[in-house]
């Protein structure tokens, strides 16, 4: 089975091809197709951000991780989901203007937030929680 990393990093890269879509809809003006990418984008968003927070991030604190990056992963959380919460009201309002101008905020944050998943905290996971890591991706995907 894979690593935490790559399997974490191979799901970023799917919300980021999800993404990318959206945006490209809604800049073309494609409202249907920006509405349906969007809720697919957004859904798979939630589905990681529900790996994180209910199983992996628990089982690293319990294991004696670093509670810090923990903490900062999960403020950058609320921060992408109340700019999904902005970005679903500019597809309701079928706004380019304002889609764009939040898809350039989301993108900048979730590169920033997912260089420090993938390179800092899917590597202390895999380090700490090894001996459960095929338990633990289960347990993830069955979310």
């Amino acid at each position: 089975m894979k690593t935490i990393t790559e399997f974490m990093t191979a799901d970023h890269t799917a919300c980021d091809d999800e993404f990318a879509h959206a945006e490209e809809a809604a800049l073309a003006n494609n409202w249907s197709k920006a509405e349906t990418a969007f809720n697919k984008f957004r859904d798979d968003m939630a589905h990681h951000f529900k790996m994180e927070e209910e199983v992996l991030f628990p089982a690293l604190k319990s294991a004696g991780g670093p509670a810090g990056p923990v903490h900062v992963m999960l403020m950058e959380h609320a921060q992408i989901k109340e700019l999904l919460k902005q970005m679903a009201e500019a597809v309701a309002q079928k706004n380019a203007k304002s889609y764009g101008g939040l898809s350039e905020t989301l993108l900048i944050v979730l590169q920033q937030h997912n260089h420090k998943e993938e390179n800092i905290l899917y590597a202390i996971a895999d380090e700490i929680l090894a001996q459960e890591r095929d338990a633990l991706l289960e347990r993830m995907q069955a979310v």
